[in-house]
Order: structure tokens, then C-alpha cells, then sequence
């Protein structure tokens, strides 16, 4: 079987869309297309903020070209009072954010394909 060639940013945003049509095996095929994700446990420190640090410029260009989108198209970006802003299409991972409790290590090598499989 040839390996699958590398694909841009921009080309898995139109691959998996929503994530209504893909599933989470799938989401994760696609995104190891865009970054190694199997070697990302073994990055270092330093290359893991510089990772995020990039990872967050990039979420944050995208939400302001979203909401300029949604804007030019006359949808509103608030629900309630509350932003409306898109969820994510793939497997849930929690961090810091999101969890109740200690940290779940394993997602660094399952990328949250285990979550909710009784893993």
C-alpha cells in the first residue's frame, strides 16, 4: 500500500468539513496527512510551545476570517449574548481546559480514538 501524500492545512479543512460525513478514525487518518501527529509525543519543551504558539495564531487568524465571513454574509456570531463560535470536527480531547480531574495522558498516543470506549 503507497503511503497517502502529504496534504495542506486548508485541503483537510475540505476533507472533513463539519464532521458529520467523516468519523473520528478517519478525522485522525486525514489530520497524520497534515502533521506527524505519532511523533508529536516526542517532540521536546520547547518544540511543544512552539507548537501551540503557532497552533494558536493560526486559531486565532481563522476565527477572525470566520467571523469576518459571517459577517459579509449577514449571520450573526453570537447566540444569546454568548459567541457563536464553531466546534471542533474531530475526536474530543480534553486539556486543561475541558477536563474535571487529572490529566488523561493517553490521548497523546490514542489522539481521543479511546475516549468513550470504555479505554
Amino acid at each position: 500500500m503507497a503511503p497517502k501524500h502529504q496534504i495542506d492545512l486548508l485541503e483537510f479543512a475540505r476533507i472533513v468539513k463539519d464532521g458529520s460525513e467523516i468519523t473520528d478514525e478517519e478525522f485522525v487518518d486525514q489530520m497524520r496527512r497534515v502533521l506527524p501527529l505519532d511523533s508529536l509525543k516526542d517532540v521536546t519543551p520547547e518544540e511543544s510551545e512552539w507548537l501551540f504558539m503557532a497552533i494558536s495564531w493560526l486559531h486565532d487568524y481563522s476565527l477572525l476570517l470566520w467571523e469576518f465571513h459571517q459577517i459579509e454574509v449577514n449571520k450573526g456570531t453570537t447566540f444569546a449574548g454568548h459567541p457563536a463560535i464553531p466546534g471542533s470536527s474531530g475526536p474530543f480531547i480534553e486539556n486543561m481546559l475541558t477536563r474535571d480531574g487529572r490529566p488523561d495522558f493517553s490521548q497523546l498516543r490514542d489522539f481521543g480514538l479511546g475516549r468513550g470506549q470504555g479505554n
